[in-house]
């Protein structure tokens, strides 16, 4: 995949942009968040350094093709809100994943951005179907998805073992690229 050509992508609002061009404090305001890492069960960066080493991994992997991440900005204020990608790349379907400043949450972000990267990854990328995975409890992330129109898999029951020591139990959606 030539990841390169999707190093900007511009919508209506806001603005992707690979973790190269995004602020790294905004980046370590969102990964140093430990009840957005709590709802996702990853670990939580507890300095600037472990955010920079996390960008440069994500760099590292969008460059090689295995997945494609992004800081959401704002267009006019070039205000960092989160971060969105695409990844699990296999066969003609991949996982989206986001995560959003406890702050921006709840602000329709995600239902302008979200929606445009699964048209993304139907229309540039080939992928006939698209997974997203959430907390069972994440009511919010839950809403979202059916509001965007992605299915529940009712066959999908899985529970992480999280880096707080808790068990996350896991739910899966789905969205299949119209015909």
């Amino acid at each position: 995949m030539q990841t390169q050509a999707f190093a900007r992508v511009l919508l209506p609002h806001y603005e992707l942009r690979f973790l190269n061009t995004v602020p790294a404090k905004g980046v370590y305001a969102l990964r140093h968040d430990t009840t957005i890492a709590a709802a996702t069960g990853r670990s939580t960066d507890y300095d600037l350094t472990a955010t920079m080493q996390y960008i440069s991994r994500m760099l590292t992997g969008t460059q090689r093709g295995n997945y494609l991440m992004w800081g959401i900005m704002d267009r006019q204020t070039d205000e960092f809100y989160g971060l969105i990608q695409l990844w699990h790349f296999q066969k003609q379907t991949a996982e989206v994943g986001y995560e959003v400043l406890s702050q921006w949450q709840r602000h329709g972000i995600m239902q302008e951005v979200l929606p445009q990267v699964a048209q993304l990854a139907f229309e540039q990328l080939d992928i006939k179907r698209l997974y997203a995975v959430t907390g069972e409890a994440n009511l919010p992330s839950r809403r979202l998805l059916e509001k965007v129109g992605f299915q529940l898999d009712a066959n999908y029951h899985k529970k992480l073992y999280t880096f707080q020591q808790t068990e996350l139990a896991l739910v899966r959606y789905q969205l299949d690229a119209k015909k």
